[in-house]
């Protein structure tokens, strides 16, 4: 299955639309991005992604799916805090 992602950068707002057809689906992404290049939304991403199905897909890609209730990223908040933490230890160890 392919998957065409629409991603707002700054509200974090995600939009996938499953395709069985890879072609279908890079035509509509390519009609997506001019569409948003035009009106000025530079905040939008575009990308289509192969994935057996949509929950392996929110695993693989989290961050396109962060407002997503049913994606767990504790484990990824978590990684991120620790990363935080050992460059404030790292810099005040100089």
């Amino acid at each position: 299955m392919y998957y065409l992602i629409e991603h707002n950068r700054i509200s974090k707002e995600t939009q996938c639309t499953p395709f069985r057809d890879y072609a279908d689906a890079q035509s509509e992404g390519l009609q997506k991005e001019q569409q948003y290049f035009l009106s000025h939304r530079h905040e939008m991403e575009v990308v289509v992604f192969e994935a057996n199905s949509i929950d392996d897909l929110k695993r693989t890609h989290s961050r396109y799916f962060v407002n997503d209730k049913s994606v767990d990223n504790t484990a990824s908040t978590l990684l991120a805090v620790g990363l935080v933490g050992l460059a404030i230890y790292l810099l005040h160890k100089k």
